[in-house]
This record gives C-alpha cells, structure tokens and sequence, in this order.
C-alpha cells in the first residue's frame, strides 16, 4: 500500500504545489456536524462510495433511487438483517447495479456500522471522537 505521504507529494507535484491540492480537498465537517448525521446516511454513503468504485459515478448516482428504496433508505437495522433470499432477490432487481459482492457489502457494512453505533451511542459520535491527528488511519 502506498503511504498518504507519498500520494500527497505525487499531488503537489501534479497540481502545482501545496495551496492548489489544499484548495482541492474536502473541507472536514466540525464534530457537531458529524455528531448530527443519522446512522443511515452514514450506510448510504459507504455504500454509494462502494458501488461507484470501478463504475462510472453517472450511471451509480442515476440509479440511486432505487437502490435507497430497495434497501429502505439504508435503515442500518433493515440492511444488517437481510437474509441470504434478501440478497437474491436484490440480485434480480434490474433497477439496482447487480453485483452480489458489493449487494453484501451493504448488509457487512450495515453489522458493522450497528456494533459501532451501539458501542459509541452513534457512527457519527464515533467518527466525532476519531483523533483529528490520525485522520488519515480512519
């Protein structure tokens, strides 16, 4: 895996120095802000972020809308449980992008984010309370 220093120089290097790669990159929201977020934006997120990756993001955000109402607006508690005959029948939703590893990758997700969510009293308190000086390990 390449190192985050590595990528950052690379960028520096291709965008004309470190004020223009500054100004490309996403402002953090404050911990209020990600405090205030609910679970479900948080697995809707991962997930749009999951199933763009090797598509063109046209073609994933035109889709969308299905997919937020086949998996019930990424309610964490709907999506941990999905069953195996869940699965398949999201398989052969043809308004849905049918790729079972990243139509499990929803459900995987959706455990996770819950234990963490239960453990931290919410995704976005825990994302809150991550060490702003380690920001790159998250």
């Amino acid at each position: 895996m390449i190192e985050f220093a590595t990528l950052y120089e690379t960028a520096i290097l291709h965008k004309g120095g470190e004020a223009s790669v500054k100004a490309l990159l996403p402002r953090c929201k404050t911990p209020a802000q990600l405090r205030a977020q609910s679970d479900a934006f948080y697995l809707d997120t991962m997930s749009l972020r999951i199933f763009r990756a090797g598509l063109k993001h046209e073609l994933v955000d035109n889709k969308w809308p299905a997919f937020q109402q086949a998996y019930h607006g990424f309610d964490p508690f709907f999506c941990a449980m999905l069953s195996d005959e869940d699965i398949e029948q999201l398989m052969a939703n043809r308004g849905l992008i049918r790729h079972l590893g990243k139509i499990k990758s929803v459900r995987e997700n959706a455990q996770w984010l819950r234990e963490i969510a239960s453990e931290y009293g919410g995704f976005g308190q825990w994302l809150a309370d991550w060490p702003a000086e380690t920001l790159v390990e998250l």
